[in-house]
């Protein structure tokens, strides 16, 4: 199993520029710092197990019933207590995250992969379902797609929701990009539709992958159901006090999501010119074709100092030729730009 962001393999984090991670450029801003800086403070108490203050800052920034929210420690624990639920087969639709499917190998039943990618084309997920889903299944759907990068209009979803809801299914919207487009959410279908869970992730947004802050949405059943697989004291003093800071901060967060629009589609264009595909995103990174193997070129950036994310663990994208890059600043995105046009122009 791969995953972006292994900065500590050889010498330094702060000696690469990683582009195989797709975290807020420049890390945490200055009012997250000085949560991690107030959280430090409780560090010498356990934290409080039933997650209090920060289940109703929560509630208060995503604009949900405090009853259907539940703190994790990142998106990962969102994913795996879902994961619970599964009484027969795991659906995911890939190419997507790995976890998903990991996770889902340490409960009963199989798990089968629905391809929503025909060439360089991203299909309807419901469309790519009919027919396959089966009595009490637990679905996975990733919006914005990782590594894709594009998002499904809250419609389509629907539709793949209650094709899941004819087979007494579950279906699990992974929403760990949605702040870079909220208006992608489904959490709002929560309401009427008890067999919805959203999972998502403070970490990309706000730069904080080692703080881990994530969350579980649903009816309040289905949190009673699954909150006593969650971990005793799962968020520490630090994610708490985060959380506890989000309500007052929710412009600059838009703020963050239109400026990584901007670099985004500054960085697609300059990608395009370099004669590399590039699929339509709305999340903070690119998945690109380079259209020619991209071991020797990822080599290349590696040796001047740039990680990437080759993709060939993806299911779909195997053909050794697509990376993911991450969205970062300007000055970042125009070293990327050059190396990989030194390497492409020496094949």
């Amino acid at each position: 199993m791969s995953h972006g962001g292994n900065v500590w393999f050889s010498g330094t984090p702060d000696q690469w520029l990683d582009y195989s991670a797709n975290i807020r450029p420049g890390g945490a801003p200055e009012w997250v710092r000085r949560a991690l800086e107030e959280g430090m403070k409780n560090a010498a108490y356990y934290p409080d197990p039933e997650m209090r203050r920060a289940k109703s800052a929560l509630a208060e920034y995503l604009n949900m019933p405090k009853d259907w929210v539940l703190p994790t420690a990142g998106g990962i624990s969102a994913i795996d207590m879902a994961s619970h639920l599964s009484s027969g087969t795991v659906f995911t639709f890939s190419p997507c995250f790995e976890e998903y499917k990991r996770q889902s190998l340490n409960r009963p039943g199989k798990v089968s992969s629905i391809p929503v990618l025909r060439g360089r084309e991203i299909l309807s997920p419901a469309e790519c379902a009919r027919g396959r889903l089966e009595k009490g299944c637990l679905a996975y759907l990733c919006s914005p797609m990782n590594p894709v990068g594009a998002a499904f209009d809250p419609s389509d979803i629907l539709s793949l929701l209650r094709a899941v809801e004819s087979v007494q299914g579950y279906l699990a919207v992974d929403e760990a990009f949605v702040a870079y487009c909220p208006h992608r959410s489904v959490r709002h279908l929560i309401a009427d539709h008890p067999r919805l869970m959203v999972l998502g992730s403070m970490t990309k947004i706000l730069g904080i992958p080692g703080v881990r802050l994530g969350y579980f949405l649903a009816q309040e059943e289905i949190i009673g159901q699954l909150k006593r697989f969650q971990l005793t004291w799962e968020l520490n003093c630090f994610a708490e006090q985060v959380a506890c800071a989000l309500p007052g901060h929710g412009a600059e967060i838009e703020a963050d999501a239109r400026e990584n629009a901007r670099r985004r589609e500054e960085m697609r264009g300059a990608l395009q010119d370099l004669g590399c595909f590039v699929y339509p995103s709305e999340a903070s990174f690119l998945l690109t074709d380079l259209n020619r193997p991209a071991a020797p070129v990822m080599a290349y950036l590696k040796a001047r100092g740039i990680l990437t994310r080759w993709c060939t663990d993806f299911e779909g994208l195997e053909d050794g030729r697509h990376l993911r890059l991450a969205v970062k600043d300007e000055s970042s995105n125009r070293r990327l730009i050059e190396t990989l046009q030194e390497a492409l122009e020496k094949g």
